[in-house]
């Protein structure tokens, strides 16, 4: 409603500029003539453009455009209203759903209008989306490299109006960390591709190899509304392989690990579709390029999983599933009640790290006294997992931060799912089986701890809450404990 509002207030204002001019017209000759397009936006009134976008609202710009009955872009008829017509100006949307000269070839890229005393035409092209590669393959012959003339296909999204394909030993569209061009140390090579076709849904290159093959550099995409690179190596590399992460789900600002092999040459991490994109200069990887580390710059608000991107290829791994989060304290669960709890503005020990709120305890326990709590309750959010997932292959995972070192006789119960509890002692890493000292760790529980059944549908409707309970019966000790990000994690 706000923005139906706000779009009103635009076009009118827009209009009351144009009366005088729309008024004064004295033009005999009534052919209607299209002279440009521009911004609704009066501080824009001086640019004219010929590309747009899907959404976009623009104003037709000529003479003698008053009595038009219809509009076409792309020989496409679309709406308009005729309120925001004059002899001058024709404010309009480009919809949403525009068949694109992208997707059409035969489509005429321009904009068309019927008055009731002639036609319009003006050249105009509405922009596809940018275009992006994922990655090649072709068929290796062993150790030897890829010879000119050699088929190699080319993965990706929006191949659209392709411009030119070609290898090149420099990344056209390398930025600094100002966000400016590089400009190239050395002599710049680059060979044309010119033997290629395009799949029907804009998704597959394929193309075979110019006569000079590089040993390393990039095949570079120009389409027309924009240009994609991807790393290149003449010989198969081994693509990388993610067996493992420290966290699922790390706390802002934390380190975060990718275990497995062939991390050399990293270009990026990608979280979600496109959501965070992390540099190569952001990645450290360690000498046997079986570990690499990073911190998140932000928090995912989509997430569902992580691509590591080399110049041998990608792999994935699940990453902030919120689909599968129980309690977060922040969009899902609250604190209920416990003893001697704290939270993210009370803590007095608590983390400097934090994704948001988080609850925990703080205190020093009596031999053989526990504190009941806290209690979380999920709200109704059952996490999204299928129903025919196996309990044993499912983990209860959430992050812990310990002020104080494990002491004997520490222990905690969970309780989940109404059935069973969960009791072990202090709080451990579930990949180093330490309990880690004023660092976040990753904790995980087998789900089969807390339940006899088999498959996830049988149970999930009771996976909404977490409870639990801390005591020390051999030792008092101090307790700085906090907790964050209760979740299901189905494993790999």
């Amino acid at each position: 409603m706000i923005r139906n509002m706000n779009l009103k207030l635009t076009i009118i204002c827009f209009l009351c500029t144009l009366f005088v001019v729309a008024c004064n017209s004295d033009d005999d000759d009534r052919t209607p003539v299209i002279t440009g397009v521009r911004s609704v936006d009066a501080a824009k009134a001086d640019s004219l453009f010929t590309d747009g976008e899907r959404w976009q609202l623009i104003a037709l710009v000529g003479k003698n455009l008053d009595g038009t009955k219809e509009i076409y872009i792309n020989d496409q008829k679309i709406s308009f209203n005729a309120t925001y017509v004059t002899s001058t100006h024709i404010i309009l949307v480009i919809p949403e759903k525009l068949v694109l000269v992208g997707e059409n070839p035969e489509l005429p890229a321009e904009i068309r209008l019927v008055t009731n005393h002639g036609v319009a035409t003006f050249a105009f092209h509405v922009n596809s989306p940018a275009p992006y590669a994922i990655s090649y393959t072709a068929e290796w012959d062993g150790e030897n490299p890829i010879l000119p003339g050699q088929k190699i296909t080319i993965k990706g999204e929006n191949f659209y109006e392709i411009q030119s394909i070609a290898l090149s030993n420099v990344n056209p569209i390398e930025v600094d960390e100002d966000g400016n061009p590089v400009v190239p140390s050395i002599p710049v090579q680059s060979y044309e591709i010119t033997d290629y076709q395009v799949d029907e849904n804009f998704e597959v290159i394929t193309a075979k190899t110019p006569e000079v093959i590089l040993e390393r550099g990039y095949i570079v995409i120009e389409c027309y509304s924009g240009t994609t690179v991807l790393a290149f190596r003449s010989t198969k590399g081994h693509k990388p392989e993610i067996s493992d992460v420290s966290s699922d789900m790390p706390i802002l600002g934390e380190t975060c690990t990718l275990y497995g092999n062939y991390f050399n040459d990293p270009v990026s991490i990608i979280i979600g579709k496109n959501e965070i994109t992390i540099p190569a200069k952001d990645l450290i990887v360690n000498e046997m390029n079986d570990q690499l580390t990073f911190i998140l710059p932000k928090l995912p608000t989509k997430g569902d999983q992580l691509i590591l991107v080399t110049e041998q290829g990608r792999d994935t791994i699940p990453f902030y599933q919120l689909s599968n989060v129980i309690v977060d304290f922040d969009n899902y669960g609250r604190f209920w009640w416990g003893g001697n709890q704290v939270s993210t503005e009370s803590a007095q020990h608590g983390p400097g790290n934090h994704s948001g709120e988080y609850y925990g305890i703080e205190g020093t326990t009596e031999i053989g006294s526990g504190w009941w709590g806290p209690m979380y309750l999920g709200d109704g959010n059952i996490p999204n997992v299928p129903d025919e997932t196996l309990i044993e292959n499912m983990e209860f995972r959430y992050e812990c931060y310990m002020k104080y070192p494990y002491m004997d006789g520490m222990d905690c119960w969970f309780i989940l799912l109404d059935e069973r509890q969960y009791a072990f002692s202090g709080y451990t890493d579930r990949l180093t089986g330490n309990c880690e000292v004023e660092k976040w760790m990753s904790c995980a529980i087998p789900l089969s701890n807390f339940t006899s059944a088999t498959t996830y549908g049988e149970v999930k409707s009771m996976l909404n809450y977490v409870y639990m309970h801390m005591c020390n019966g051999v030792n008092a000790q101090p307790i700085g404990a906090y907790f964050d990000n209760f979740r299901v994690y189905v494993k790999q």
